[in-house]
């Protein structure tokens, strides 16, 4: 018989850290699917002599895919543990861009980035991390979250540039075929050093919530409230992430200086996700989220009332430091709530009315556009939406009464 090992991990141990920081490297490799659509979207059309419109559609694909494996990924993870959905994420996605090197029709496009990147690829990355996290961290839950999820922001920063030499210099067919051997060569190894067993919680702490399992209306109550939520945030989040930049040139400025306040509200969230994810820490994720909301609101307020440089300049502060943490506050919100064990089928759940938000919200600034020839509307709705938000976070703090639970010290009370 083997002996005990005596170093098994602990919650926010060094192994925890050590697999919070492979976690957001994985996450930031695994955004270069993603950026390379959108830094080679002009040479795709520009060599098929397509409408911006195709190559533009892969990403609704993409966003598609993403959302669907929700609850897919995350059952499977609750079922197998980190190891195997890392693994077939870590082998599609330089297999996606492999693939996309050789596309010779828009359909093919779409089914790689639909199936391969999204729903195979990071789909999967995002759910399992975010849900692998929580599973680590008791006492600093927060913080890792954001952590991992800020792998999104490294991604965003690093790729772009790297994309766009690499296009210029041996073409976008060559530089996804160098991206593929990369990832295969780098997402490999970090899939070993993440696939490990987390450590064992207190069943006293291990979720707000027993009950009988999570199986009664009463129990599920707040994860519905959640995806309400989150449904409404995303569609505020979405119209000015993807339309600031027309809007700005709009209102009588440069695009460059559209780009400058996206590059604002995209550093400010940055900010934010490692900021709200500290406060978590210390007030609870629902309080913490509440503040993220009252900030996007905040931002979206400044975007409605005013086309002025310098005010769109901060509301783009106050937006991004809002909506930055509060997507993967949403992990740890169902975490305070349910028991590890369903942590990763309920947080896909909640991701999928994220992705259909992210969807609704960018498709719905864009018609109101068309028929008005401003944004000034699509944001007032934004804010409409993002008020729903508000009163929905503050109806899941009451439907668990029950304080975020402490962590219990092995040793006892202190």
């Amino acid at each position: 018989m083997r002996a005990r090992d005596h170093r098994e991990p602990k919650l926010d141990g060094g192994q925890a850290w050590v697999i919070a920081v492979a976690s957001l490297l994985l996450v930031s490799f695994g955004m270069g699917g993603m950026m390379s659509l959108s830094v080679s979207l002009k040479d795709l059309s520009a060599e098929f002599d397509w409408p911006r419109s195709l190559p533009s559609l892969a990403y609704a694909f993409f966003m598609l895919g993403i959302g669907s494996a929700g609850i897919i990924m995350g059952r499977w993870m609750d079922r197998a543990g980190i190891g195997p959905p890392l693994l077939v994420a870590a082998l599609i996605i330089p297999s996606a861009a492999l693939t996309v090197a050789h596309v010779t029709t828009a359909w093919q496009l779409y089914i790689v980035y639909g199936v391969m990147f999204g729903f195979l690829g990071t789909g999967v990355l995002f759910i399992c991390l975010l849900t692998n996290a929580t599973r680590w961290f008791k006492r600093n839950r927060g913080l890792a979250v954001a952590i991992v999820a800020s792998g999104q922001s490294v991604g965003g920063a690093i790729w772009p540039r790297l994309i766009e030499f690499g296009n210029a210099e041996i073409g976008w067919r060559a530089t996804f075929t160098v991206f593929g051997f990369a990832a295969f060569l780098v997402m490999l190894p970090l899939v070993l050093v993440i696939n490990r067993k987390p450590p064992v919680e207190p069943v006293a702490t291990s979720g707000a919530l027993r009950g009988n399992g999570g199986i009664t209306l009463r129990d599920n109550l707040p994860q519905i409230v959640l995806c309400a939520a989150i449904l409404c945030c995303c569609v505020t989040m979405a119209m000015p992430l993807l339309h600031m930049a027309a809007h700005v040139s709009d209102v009588g400025y440069t695009l460059r200086r559209g780009a400058e306040v996206l590059s604002f509200i995209l550093i400010a969230s940055f900010v934010g996700r490692i900021g709200m994810g500290w406060l978590t820490d210390r007030i609870g994720a629902l309080k913490s989220m509440l503040l993220g909301s009252f900030l996007q609101a905040a931002g979206t307020a400044v975007f409605v009332v005013t086309d002025n440089l310098s005010g769109i300049y901060a509301g783009a502060i106050f937006f991004g430091l809002g909506f930055g943490g509060l997507v993967p506050m949403y992990a740890v919100a169902l975490r305070d709530i349910y028991p590890a064990n369903q942590a990763g089928w309920r947080f896909g759940t909640i991701f999928i009315f994220g992705a259909l938000g992210m969807a609704l919200g960018g498709q719905v600034a864009g018609v109101i556009f068309d028929l008005t020839d401003s944004y000034q509307l699509a944001f007032a709705l934004g804010l409409l939406f993002n008020l729903f938000n508000l009163a929905l976070l503050v109806c899941a703090m009451t439907t668990t009464r029950r304080p975020r639970p402490a962590l219990a010290s092995p040793q006892g009370i202190r």
